[in-house]
């Protein structure tokens, strides 16, 4: 089993030259937007014809070193790891100095730092990590990971060359996304042109820069080997039961511990990503390198600028991929619609009149692939924005696909996940013929048991289907129906009740395995 391991900073402890500059305060200045915009250095036009030469990269790489920094945390709390340890493998492939360096740090226990011997006496602080960073505007801003600056007590940066260091403030951070924004107070640095990220193929060349194991300025090839991956897992966690929101650009240039927060460039030395995270079995380099988009991350600086923190629009549905027979009666490919499993009662979907059921294809005639497209959507917009949809809704009277536009005037992501809590389910439990071939029973303890049902779901339970009946390749022993043909079914009574005529199709809401699905049964 792989696993997704951060780059929470690089694994060479640097010497503490210093007493630890003061003034790490947690404040962020009087900028607007508009004026904060105007001190980014964009270049969004289609990639230009390749730029490498005979000489290579060179060029290029001068030109952004000097927008790119390392960031070293430190820390007064006694015992604080760096998150991150060495097992004999990850010794063994190192060059003689580090693994001479490292030795001592074998084993199950975090790395704590330096050797007792290496450190200075009762120091202050402590180096606890150190990742990198991108300056994206002369007055001192720099964009780098949530990761790489959390948990510190303080904050230096260093730029490329340079000996001083700077203290640096937070001006705010984004778990959900793993962006951070920082200042150093500095002028007349070389910011790094920003590229759009949007316009990236698969296959462009990519360069990346960082301190990879604390080796300032390292450079790194490679091609962009995918792009929107999603649904990782590696962002949000410490941040309640909200999920991250990952739209991650992979690619193959090799990025190590401390090479987070530190950019992803083009071949023109624009910026399209911000290096994040690996996938790795070791915890170092093995070919997958993920990267947030700098569409992303600026959009999320812009928003931590004004008060420190990120607001996200809300819709107020739960989503799902639709079943085959729903792809099937809409006459839609798999991937080219999202389900609504549920909509929440007073939400603006709620209001635009979003159905159960409803197969959403478009948003503001972008077309839908998946839930998780339609997350980064709606997050990326505030509370007010009105947002139109292409919807398809099924009609049980005609057997057809309806078109609706639906639009919604998002609300503000509330903190905590709505907690309704539905009725319990009826006891009583009845055998009947619901479907050809197909038996279902109102809920009890024993089929609750016995199926693995959710005890706070209302419906009926299918006890049996038999192999050869019409709808076996719909329903399964043990979906819990909760809906037919839109209607609640608290018990086998009302699931007769609401079947409609035997010649006509049924739709149903059901749940299996954790999940919610939408079924139609052609009779």
């Amino acid at each position: 089993m792989k696993t997704l391991a951060t780059c929470r900073g690089a694994l060479l402890a640097a010497a503490l030259a210093s007493a630890p500059p003061s003034g790490a305060e947690m404040n962020r200045p009087h900028l607007s937007q508009g004026d904060f915009d105007k001190k980014l250095t964009r270049d969004t036009a289609v990639l230009p014809p390749s730029a490498r030469g005979v000489g290579g990269y060179a060029d290029v790489v001068q030109r952004i070193l000097p927008s790119v920094v390392s960031i070293a945390t430190y820390s007064r709390t006694p015992g604080r790891a760096w998150g991150f340890h060495f097992q004999q493998d990850d010794l063994d492939q190192l060059p003689p100095m580090l693994r001479d360096f490292f030795g001592d740090w074998i084993g199950p226990r975090p790395f704590q730092g330096p050797r007792q011997s290496r450190r200075p006496k009762a120091p202050q602080a402590i180096q606890t990590g150190l990742g990198s960073g991108v300056i994206i505007t002369s007055d001192g801003y720099i964009l780098t990971n949530h990761h790489v600056v959390d948990e510190n007590d303080e904050l230096r940066v260093s730029l490329s060359g340079k000996t001083k260091q700077f203290p640096a403030k937070v001006i705010g951070t984004d778990p959900q996304t793993d962006i951070a924004l920082i200042k150093i107070e500095a002028e007349g640095l070389a910011p790094a042109t920003l590229g759009d990220s949007a316009k990236l193929r698969v296959g462009d060349l990519v360069l990346a820069i960082g301190c990879p194991l604390g080796l300032e300025g390292s450079v790194t090839h490679g091609i962009v080997s995918g792009l929107g991956r999603s649904d990782l897992g590696i962002i949000g966690k410490g941040t309640g039961d909200a999920p991250g929101y990952e739209n991650f650009i992979q690619t193959d240039a090799a990025i190590n511990p401390g090479n987070s927060g530190g950019p992803l460039l083009d071949e023109h030395g624009r910026v399209i990503g911000l290096n994040a995270a690996i996938e790795t079995r070791s915890g170092m380099f093995a070919g997958i390198g993920l990267a947030i988009p700098v569409t992303m991350a600026v959009a999320v600086a812009r928003d931590l600028l004004e008060d420190g923190k990120v607001e996200r629009g809300f819709l107020g549905i739960e989503m799902g991929l639709p079943d085959a027979s729903l792809l099937d009666q809409l006459g839609l490919e798999p991937g080219g619609a999202v389900v609504v499993n549920a909509v929440v009662e007073g939400s603006p979907a709620a209001a635009a009149g979003f159905q159960e059921g409803d197969a959403i294809i478009t948003i503001n005639d972008q077309k839908i692939a998946s839930p998780a497209q339609i997350r980064l959507l709606i997050s990326a917009l505030h509370a007010g924005t009105e947002v139109r949809f292409g919807v398809l809704r099924f009609q049980e009277k005609s057997s057809q696909a309806e078109p609706l536009t639906l639009t919604a005037r998002l609300a503000t992501l509330p903190s905590q996940p709505d907690s309704r809590e539905p009725p319990k389910p009826s006891p009583t439990a009845l055998g009947d013929r619901f479907l050809p071939g197909v038996s279902i029973a109102n809920l009890t303890p024993a089929l609750i048991q016995e199926y693995h049902l959710p005890e706070d779901v209302q419906g009926v339970v299918v006890t049996a289907v038999e192999p050869d009946s019409p709808v076996a390749s719909n329903l399964n022993e043990g979906d819990l129906i909760v809906q037919v043909n839109r209607h609640p079914v608290p018990d086998v009574a009302a699931a007769l009740a609401h079947r409609g005529p035997s010649d006509r199709s049924v739709y149903l809401k059901i749940h299996r395995e954790g999940g919610v699905k939408f079924v139609i049964i052609k009779l």
